[in-house]
């Protein structure tokens, strides 16, 4: 078989428009010519695709099933195309990004999704690593963005930020550990029992107790912490829903009555040899717009 490109388009353009003269008129070209692409297809398939014995061509079984897959063959051409132009042009994208352990996925993940959309030929990399290392790789240039929670250290000469919103934090424990039977917990309550910490140069600075566990995955620490290991602090949309969906239903969120629910901020950097600025702005439209949100909804989207 031998057909090209151009047949399918008078197959498919003849097949919509009811006729070979219409299909000319809608591609630009005499009807001689549709008719000889048909027919040259036809001859190459091995099939009649148009009952031609009544006024206006009548697609034929062999052309009602064969048609679904020339529009097939067509998308995937306009996509090759698509995608040559892009990479000739330089819009062709690549986006390496890394999360620091303990932020949420969803939120950068909607906004990657919402630039695979707006870039259909956007490639990259999506890891979660430690806070050091999203600073490493974001100033090295071996990420090109990073999303980090809380406390930053100072700016590296070579890349940006911007704070994109806050998120909310609560402490939890199992409902069956000292600290989860009381009806208030104080600091010095918190202060008796082992803590459980994202792992990290920076965990120290949040020690209330020596007696430290250290874990780098925020699921882990909350399983940890339902099976009576300790107290750790998560996100408080996030507790809320391992709670609700009962997957951890020992764990509880304590109840401080001399502090109230922290919040941490949450910034996005970036390797300012970025050159996809158009990328980088609608990436941060996206992630402010949905972490405002989820603030203003108590964090029930995290």
């Amino acid at each position: 078989m031998n057909w090209i490109i151009e047949q399918l388009r008078a197959f498919v353009t003849a097949a919509e428009k009811g006729s070979f003269s219409a299909a000319g008129r809608a591609m630009g070209r005499a009807q001689s010519v549709v008719s000889t692409h048909i027919a040259m297809l036809e001859d190459s398939l091995g099939v009649e695709l148009f009952d031609r014995s009544s006024r206006s061509p009548i697609l034929t079984e062999a052309g009602k099933a064969l048609l679904p897959e020339a529009y097939a063959v067509l998308r995937q051409s306009h996509r090759f195309d698509s995608c040559a132009v892009a990479q000739y042009s330089g819009d062709a994208v690549r986006l390496n990004a890394v999360i620091s352990h303990g932020v949420p996925f969803q939120g950068i993940s909607e906004g990657i999704a919402s630039l695979a959309e707006n870039y259909p030929f956007l490639r990259g990399s999506f890891h979660i690593v430690s806070l050091d290392e999203v600073w490493n790789q974001v100033s090295e240039g071996t990420a090109h963005i990073g999303l980090v929670l809380g406390h930053l250290p100072e700016i590296k000469k070579n890349c940006e930020m911007m704070c994109l919103g806050q998120m909310r934090y609560c402490l939890v424990a199992s409902c069956n550990s000292v600290l989860g039977q009381k009806k208030h917990v104080s600091v010095d309550d918190l202060a008796q029992c082992r803590q459980i910490v994202f792992s990290g140069s920076r965990a120290q600075r949040y020690l209330l107790n020596s007696q430290y566990w250290e874990v780098n995955d925020v699921l882990v620490a909350m399983y940890w912490a339902s099976l009576g290991i300790g107290w750790t602090a998560v996100p408080l949309g996030l507790a809320k829903r391992i709670i609700s969906d009962s997957s951890m239903k020992n764990l509880v969120i304590l109840d401080m009555d001399t502090m109230a629910l922290a919040t941490h901020n949450i910034y996005l950097i970036w390797n300012n040899s970025f050159s996809r600025r158009d990328v980088l702005e609608s990436l941060c439209r996206n992630l402010k717009d949905y972490y405002q949100r989820a603030f203003e909804q108590d964090d029930k989207m995290f």
